[in-house]
């Protein structure tokens, strides 16, 4: 025996041996190590030989899976040269988030400056928060008299006609 036949394990040389994959001389020197050899390889051609004849090959379910799977496995794997596939355009890319932000903003604020500010659009001067607009003056009795009064933007209901309150009244 040399070095190359010392890493052969024991059970590789007797699946050899029974699959006939020995040399002449390979099988003669196995024999002649194993006398039980023979006998063991007469065994296993019967029952490989009854095998073959009395039990038929299962169908196999899901073939094209199987098939798909094992070409996955042996195709060659793509080079790292190959070309990158191209990118897929997502449904939000960068300029389209830019755009949509911008646009919320711009629509945010034409909302706050209608309705928040109180104005009909942005070059209309502000107005008051607590503005109120006088329709009509009536004091609702004969004997008294309303008018509206108007200075710096500022307008007041005078009432004439009422009597004073004194000092000490708290008003609840």
């Amino acid at each position: 025996m040399n070095n190359s036949d010392s890493a052969i394990s024991p059970e590789e040389q007797w699946a050899a041996y029974f699959d006939g994959n020995l040399s002449a001389g390979e099988a003669a020197a196995f024999e002649s190590e194993h006398p039980e050899a023979a006998a063991e390889r007469a065994a296993y051609a019967r029952i490989t030989g009854a095998m073959r004849r009395h039990s038929p090959a299962p169908q196999m379910r899901n073939t094209d899976f199987f098939n798909e799977s094992i070409l996955r496995e042996i195709a060659p794997k793509p080079s790292a040269a190959a070309a990158a596939p191209a990118k897929e355009r997502g449904l939000w890319s960068l300029w389209r988030l830019a755009f949509a932000g911008a646009f919320s903003l711009l629509v945010a604020s034409a909302i706050w400056a209608t309705f928040v500010r109180g104005g009909s659009g942005f070059g209309e001067k502000p107005r008051a928060p607590y503005f109120a607009q006088v329709e009509s003056v009536t004091a609702g009795d004969a004997s008294l008299d309303a008018t509206v009064l108007d200075a710096d933007g500022l307008k007041l209901v005078w009432i004439d006609g009422l009597d004073r309150l004194p000092n000490d009244y708290v008003l609840e």
